[in-house]
Protein backbone atom coordinates (compact mmCIF):
# COMPACT_ATOMS: atom_id res chain seq x y z
CA UNK A 1 0.00 0.00 0.00
CA UNK A 2 1.04 3.60 -0.40
CA UNK A 3 2.24 5.68 2.48
CA UNK A 4 -0.98 7.71 2.62
CA UNK A 5 -3.13 4.59 2.84
CA UNK A 6 -0.96 3.15 5.60
CA UNK A 7 -1.12 6.44 7.49
CA UNK A 8 -4.90 6.55 7.12
CA UNK A 9 -5.21 2.95 8.26
CA UNK A 10 -3.02 3.65 11.30
CA UNK A 11 -5.15 6.69 12.13
CA UNK A 12 -8.39 4.70 11.98
CA UNK A 13 -6.91 1.89 14.05
CA UNK A 14 -5.69 4.35 16.66
CA UNK A 15 -9.20 5.83 16.93
CA UNK A 16 -10.62 2.33 17.43
CA UNK A 17 -7.92 1.60 20.02
CA UNK A 18 -8.85 4.75 21.95
CA UNK A 19 -12.48 3.58 22.07
CA UNK A 20 -11.37 0.14 23.29
CA UNK A 21 -9.17 1.67 25.99
CA UNK A 22 -12.06 3.76 27.28
CA UNK A 23 -14.35 0.71 27.30
CA UNK A 24 -11.67 -1.35 29.11
CA UNK A 25 -11.32 1.35 31.74
CA UNK A 26 -15.08 1.51 32.29
CA UNK A 27 -15.42 -2.28 32.48
CA UNK A 28 -12.58 -2.66 34.96
CA UNK A 29 -14.14 0.04 37.11
CA UNK A 30 -17.50 -1.74 36.96
CA UNK A 31 -15.97 -5.12 37.81
CA UNK A 32 -14.13 -3.63 40.77
CA UNK A 33 -17.29 -1.91 41.98
CA UNK A 34 -19.37 -5.09 41.88
CA UNK A 35 -16.55 -7.08 43.47
CA UNK A 36 -16.50 -4.67 46.40
CA UNK A 37 -20.29 -4.71 46.66
CA UNK A 38 -20.23 -8.50 46.66
CA UNK A 39 -17.75 -8.52 49.53
CA UNK A 40 -19.76 -5.98 51.52
CA UNK A 41 -23.18 -7.57 50.98
CA UNK A 42 -24.92 -8.88 54.05
CA UNK A 43 -27.81 -10.88 52.63
CA UNK A 44 -27.54 -13.68 50.10
CA UNK A 45 -29.74 -12.04 47.44
CA UNK A 46 -27.57 -8.93 46.96
CA UNK A 47 -24.41 -11.01 47.29
CA UNK A 48 -25.54 -13.21 44.40
CA UNK A 49 -26.65 -10.20 42.32
CA UNK A 50 -23.28 -8.47 42.61
CA UNK A 51 -21.41 -11.72 42.11
CA UNK A 52 -23.28 -12.28 38.85
CA UNK A 53 -22.66 -8.71 37.65
CA UNK A 54 -18.98 -8.98 38.59
CA UNK A 55 -18.69 -12.26 36.67
CA UNK A 56 -20.36 -10.80 33.56
CA UNK A 57 -18.14 -7.71 33.65
CA UNK A 58 -14.96 -9.77 33.95
CA UNK A 59 -15.99 -12.05 31.08
CA UNK A 60 -16.70 -9.06 28.86
CA UNK A 61 -13.41 -7.55 29.96
CA UNK A 62 -11.50 -10.68 28.94
CA UNK A 63 -13.25 -10.74 25.56
CA UNK A 64 -12.40 -7.08 24.98
CA UNK A 65 -8.78 -7.70 25.98
CA UNK A 66 -8.48 -10.32 23.23
CA UNK A 67 -9.83 -7.82 20.69
CA UNK A 68 -7.45 -5.18 22.10
CA UNK A 69 -4.48 -7.49 21.64
CA UNK A 70 -5.52 -8.26 18.06
CA UNK A 71 -5.83 -4.55 17.31
CA UNK A 72 -2.35 -3.89 18.73
CA UNK A 73 -0.94 -6.65 16.52
CA UNK A 74 -2.66 -5.14 13.49
CA UNK A 75 -1.26 -1.69 14.33
CA UNK A 76 2.26 -3.08 14.70
CA UNK A 77 1.97 -4.80 11.32
CA UNK A 78 0.82 -1.63 9.57
CA UNK A 79 3.43 0.47 11.35
CA UNK A 80 6.13 -1.72 9.83
CA UNK A 81 4.48 -1.31 6.42
CA UNK A 82 4.28 2.45 6.93
CA UNK A 83 7.96 2.68 7.85
CA UNK A 84 9.03 0.66 4.81
CA UNK A 85 6.81 2.77 2.51
CA UNK A 86 8.31 5.93 4.03
CA UNK A 87 11.85 4.69 3.44
CA UNK A 88 10.95 3.72 -0.10
CA UNK A 89 9.46 7.15 -0.80
CA UNK A 90 12.46 8.96 0.69
CA UNK A 91 14.82 7.02 -1.58
CA UNK A 92 13.01 8.21 -4.67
Amino acid sequence: MSITREAAYLYLCSKELIKMNKKLHDLSKEAQHHGQRHAQATDEKTRHKHSKKHHNATEELQHLLKKHHAMLSRIKHHLVNYNSALRKELKE
